[in-house]
């Protein structure tokens, strides 16, 4: 009876207590990663219609969403994520000696793939370890909603006024040819292409959490403007504008 209790008593204390050897890290696990990252986007090579740049302002955006991820001995992973993004850009210039300030928000639905790798030794798995780790991939974005606040003088206007100033623009006839789109988002292309990358630390809390910061840096690859609004400007020259994002993300990873 006494040698039932004990065996009885040592099983109910491995199950509430597990040894280092209960705790090791399982391979070929998924986990599932919300996130929250805040971050500085900016516009490189701005489409001002025919003005030149403006100078440009420091502008706040982010990301938030999940992520599904796969890895092996916590050594390797693979993360697919479904984000959703603030980008865009704010910028403020004297034209023909006129305070003008212009406004881009750009919402995103973006897609990340993306491989991350986690230094040291992660078989002889010990929560007590603060893990170190890189992640590189890309991803997809959908634009869903766009808005382009126009100013002059402190005081709102709309694309035409803004663009037509004094009448120098270049492109004026080609612009009024085309006519001012009811909606912003059609200033620009509605997918966008990204670089991903950055680095980061995670902890784990228990057996199945993990909670992580990580410096993330997103690089556009893919002209955002309409193909439609590509105009040259008052130097007769056009570059592509492309999307550019550096931010710090937290989160936690799960481990059903």
């Amino acid at each position: 009876m006494k040698i039932k209790f004990y065996t009885s008593f040592i099983l109910v204390m491995i199950l509430i207590f597990p040894g280092k050897s209960q705790m090791q890290y399982k391979t070929d696990q998924l986990y599932i990663s919300p996130v929250l990252n805040i971050g500085l986007p900016m516009i490189v090579n701005q489409n001002n219609y025919g003005f030149s740049e403006m100078a440009y302002k420091l502008k706040f955006g982010g990301q938030a969403g999940l992520f599904l991820g796969y890895d092996n001995y916590l050594k390797y992973s693979f993360r697919l994520g479904l984000l959703v993004s603030q980008f865009g850009q704010s910028y403020s210039d004297n034209l023909l000696g006129v305070p003008h300030d212009k406004k881009v928000n750009l919402s995103y639905i973006h897609i990340p793939i993306v491989f991350k790798y986690v230094f040291g030794d992660t078989k002889g798995f010990d929560f007590d370890v603060l893990y170190k780790y890189v992640f590189g991939g890309f991803q997809l974005g959908y634009l869903y909603d766009a808005k382009v606040d126009w100013y002059r003088n402190n005081t709102e206007t709309d694309f035409w006024d803004f663009v037509s100033y004094e009448g120098i623009n270049p492109n004026l006839d080609d612009i009024e040819k085309i006519g001012v789109p009811e909606n912003d988002k059609d200033f620009f292309s509605k997918m966008d292409f990204m670089l991903v990358g950055g680095m980061g630390l995670q902890y784990f809390v228990s057996r199945k959490i993990s909670v992580f910061g990580e410096l993330t840096a997103n690089i556009g690859l893919r002209d955002i403007n309409d193909p439609t609004w590509r105009f040259r400007n008052n130097k007769n020259e056009y570059s592509g504008s492309t999307n550019l994002y550096g931010g710090l993300g937290i989160g936690v990873n799960y481990y059903p």
